[in-house]
């Protein structure tokens, strides 16, 4: 689990597991900042893996600051937190290793192929995987167990599978293939199985979030929000889970790089930021007037569904071999009240009630024609304006049902043409 002192953490992007990774870069730390030097073969190629603030040249880099604990904002990425982080934090514990005790570095190493996107690090010294069960009810009941404290036979299952998952729902990475069944993922999806996301409900979400979340799927594809593949899988013991196919692992064997905005920009999730900073940073990040617009359409989404927890860890952008960045998929897509009743990402300085007038000035101040704009924002209305069947379809309960519709209808008067 530890770090030789003096050792440095290698980096590198693992796009094919029939081609060597190709490496990144070794990193080191000094006076408490990550220090970065690329490799020569990234310089050569090169790849702007950073997306903007890193430039792939000779030297030392260090990390911009502390806030992204020392790390370079796409670096700290790759760190569990939430959820990863307490099951690992656990799984150490009973290691005899205290998580807290443990270098940035020494944290990034635990992560070694098993995190997001296609940034992997060595040496790798994550405990060996041991997976019991794969009996999903099973998870979730251990995943609610261990939210309150307490654990049992499956808390080092939960570990093996979070990955480097982020946020505060439980999550397992699994594999499905075209029947159904169920596989553990070594480093990387057995053959004929594609990668997927499966959520379990944290301690402050109702018990039917799984068919709420796969709800509001249905209705951001309505709305013409790009979604990866969805499913609620049965439960016998509640209203199902919600999966998600994951999209930075497009096919068994093949990665994509992912960055979030938060990484991208080094804005910290916690701290409100705007719309106005998606839409800048797609616009210099992809360079393609479809992704802008996608931006776009999914904060007029967030906005009229009152999905507030839409903070810059919510975004992402995914680049394959050659370099080129697009928009990831929208994805953690619910009902939100958000923080004090806020969306994290205001629209032209406006948090909590954001108007069809503002969601227009921000459109066009980023060049989106007038009638764009318009077309944009009824797709999305008729869209939410048809929750009811959605949830229903789902299986979401009438109270839940009722309560999403109260809030839907508030927005929905400030957008009336």
């Amino acid at each position: 689990m530890r770090l030789a002192p003096g050792t440095p953490l290698a980096a590198s992007l693992a796009f094919d597991e029939d081609q060597a990774p190709l490496p990144v870069g070794r990193l080191g730390m000094a006076g408490g900042l990550a220090q970065l030097e690329w490799s020569p073969e990234l310089i050569a190629a090169p790849l702007p893996i950073s997306a903007l603030l890193y430039p792939p040249e000779p030297g030392l880099h260090p990390a911009r600051g502390r806030e992204f604990e020392g790390l370079h904002g796409f670096l700290c990425d790759s760190l569990p937190e939430g959820w990863g982080y307490l099951v690992m934090r656990r799984r150490l514990s009973k290691l005899g290793v205290a998580i807290e005790t443990l270098s940035v570095l020494e944290r990034l190493a635990l992560v070694g192929d098993h995190g997001r996107g296609a940034l992997t690090y060595r040496p790798a010294t994550a405990p060996s995987p041991d997976v019991d069960s794969l009996d999903l009810d099973a998870l979730a009941a251990e995943s609610t167990a261990i939210l309150a404290g307490h654990e049992g036979e499956l808390a080092d299952t939960l570990a093996t599978l979070a990955g480097g998952s982020g946020g505060a729902r439980p999550k397992v990475h699994v594999g499905f293939d075209a029947e159904g069944r169920i596989s553990v993922p070594e480093g990387e999806t057995a053959p004929g199985h594609e990668a997927w996301i499966v959520k379990f409900a944290a301690t402050n979400d109702p018990p039917d979030i799984g068919p709420i979340e796969a709800a509001y799927a249905a209705m951001a594809l309505a709305a013409g929000l790009d979604m990866a593949p969805y499913r609620l899988l049965p439960s016998k013991t509640g209203p199902g889970h919600f999966a998600s196919r994951r999209f930075d692992r497009p096919k068994a064997g093949r990665r994509l790089h992912m960055v979030s905005l938060s990484g991208a920009v080094e804005a910290p999730w916690r701290t409100p930021a705007s719309y106005d900073l998606l839409l800048r940073a797609t616009q210099a990040i992809t360079r393609h007037t479809e992704d802008l617009h996608a931006a776009f359409r999914r904060m007029v989404f967030n906005v009229l569904a009152s999905n507030r927890d839409d903070h810059t860890r919510q975004h992402s952008y995914l680049m394959d071999e050659t370099g080129q960045w697009r928009l990831a998929p929208a994805y953690d897509l619910t009902y939100s009240s958000g923080p004090g009743g806020e969306h994290y990402l205001d629209v032209e300085g406006e948090g909590r009630n954001p108007t069809r007038e503002q969601v227009h000035s921000l459109g066009r101040r980023h060049g989106l024609p007038d009638r764009l704009i318009h077309t944009i924002i009824e797709e999305v209305r008729a869209a939410v304006a048809d929750w009811a069947r959605f949830a229903e379809e789902a299986g979401v309960t009438k109270a839940s049902r009722a309560e999403i519709a109260v809030a839907h209808e508030g927005v929905a008067a400030r957008f009336a043409p």
